[in-house]
């Protein structure tokens, strides 16, 4: 778990750094703060597309080194958060014409679109993870928080995808997609946290319910079940 420490604890410092950056960015807008999409920071027209960027990209940052912390517990959640790490710096790299139109309700160019798509399938990723942690049976303080951020995030995601697809630019969608944002990175800073904290320690991935291979628990002196009962059929 040593090894796992530095990367989570970056993780930490990326996604606290990224979210101050990317709010101070959308704080200059000539919308309120609670209106537009959050990738309007990014437009060349914004006072502050460079700190918007250079946010999201730590916020990607955050998700690549917390998949690297989490790459001995389960391979499969590393490379999930990784591939949304390259997705988030994409994002980042391509930013949406003024506005960020959508479709269906909105003429939309090739640069909204990719745009859209590496952010969509970015966050989308990191709470595929997330789901992934709160299934697994890795340590419980880790599966916890997951199920706990997940319980929150994915009726918040749910509601969000429906009003993108039924209402489109509007007052409810601007302040859902923040709302909906917050537990996915609370789950990257809480999840860090933990590592950092060795809260967590190395457990072998299985499904929750699935048994443990006997030679992999250790009796109190340190001999596993397997060596004891070879002792003992020996004696």
């Amino acid at each position: 778990m040593d090894r796992s420490r530095w990367p989570a604890g970056f993780a930490v410092v990326f996604a606290v750094a990224g979210t101050a950056a990317v709010m101070y960015a959308l704080g200059v807008l000539p919308e309120p703060w609670t209106r537009g999409y959050i990738s309007e920071g990014g437009v060349a027209s914004s006072p502050r597309d460079g700190i918007y960027r250079t946010g999201i990209l730590a916020l990607a940052g955050s998700l690549a080194l917390l998949g690297a912390a989490l790459r001995r517990l389960v391979p499969f959640v590393f490379a999930t958060l990784l591939t949304a790490g390259v997705f988030g710096a994409l994002s980042s790299a391509v930013s949406c014409t003024p506005g960020c139109p959508l479709p269906p309700y909105e003429p939309s160019t090739a640069q909204d679109l990719v745009h859209a798509g590496a952010s969509v399938l970015a966050v989308g990723l990191a709470v595929v993870a997330m789901g992934a942690v709160a299934l697994i049976a890795l340590p419980p303080a880790l599966r916890r928080t997951a199920r706990v951020f997940s319980a929150v995030t994915f009726p918040l995601a749910l509601l969000l995808v429906i009003g993108l697809l039924a209402i489109g630019r509007g007052l409810f969608t601007s302040v859902l997609e923040r709302v909906a944002l917050v537990p996915v990175v609370g789950w990257v800073v809480v999840t860090g946290v933990l590592l950092c904290r060795k809260a967590a320690v190395p457990a072998r991935t299985g499904f929750v319910g699935e048994p443990k291979a006997a030679s992999g628990i250790a009796s109190p002196d340190g001999e596993s079940q397997a060596q004891a009962a070879e002792r003992a059929n020996a004696g």
